[in-house]
């Protein structure tokens, strides 16, 4: 017994931080709209959440060279970040609210909707799930105001959260085509 619970502890330290960022890109031949997907954050902590965030992204697009968020939506940051292999500047912005965008050489620039980390789980599912539609075209206002699906009240807010973690919401590392690019 005693092996047992070893190696599932074990098991959970080597569980990359990855498997749990909330990212879902739009499929790679729909680029319509103003966001190409969303990224529901845990903090705002920009420092913190990048990291895994930067990885994922990374992973399936190539380098990245500069990350542009708003200002007001993030505590202090430093105007660069340096995860392994690299060094990425950070610009802050007064336009765009709730909106980051990720440049590279390889992809040009990525533009993805933040779902601020302090929104009910279930919109927070319905917002990302909406933006990154293959036919939705909304701008960040309108995905951030959109109320109309699901439930909303507190007490169905778990089993939102439970429903993302569990089905689909979460990135994996699984390495996926560019044309089948949902996160």
């Amino acid at each position: 017994m005693t092996t047992t619970i070893e190696k599932i502890a074990t098991a959970r330290t080597r569980r990359p931080a990855i498997d749990t960022l909330r990212l879902r890109l739009k499929p790679a031949h729909h680029a319509c709209g103003f966001v190409q997907g969303a990224w529901w954050p845990r903090s705002t902590l920009l420092t913190a959440e990048l990291p895994p965030l930067l990885a994922a992204i990374s992973s399936r697009f190539g380098t990245i060279d500069r990350v542009q968020y708003h200002e007001s939506d993030w505590s202090p940051t430093p105007q660069h970040v340096k995860p392994p292999g690299g060094d990425i500047a950070l610009d802050s912005s007064h336009d765009s609210p709730n909106v980051i965008s990720v440049s590279g050489h390889q992809f040009g620039k990525l533009t993805l909707l933040v779902v601020p980390p302090y929104t009910e789980a279930t919109h927070a599912y319905n917002v990302v799930m909406t933006a990154a539609s293959a036919l939705d075209s909304s701008t960040p206002d309108q995905l951030l105001g959109n109320r109309t699906q699901g439930p909303t009240d507190p007490l169905h807010a778990p089993i939102a959260l439970q429903r993302w973690e569990s089905d689909g919401g979460a990135v994996h590392l699984a390495p996926q085509s560019l044309t089948h690019m949902q996160v």
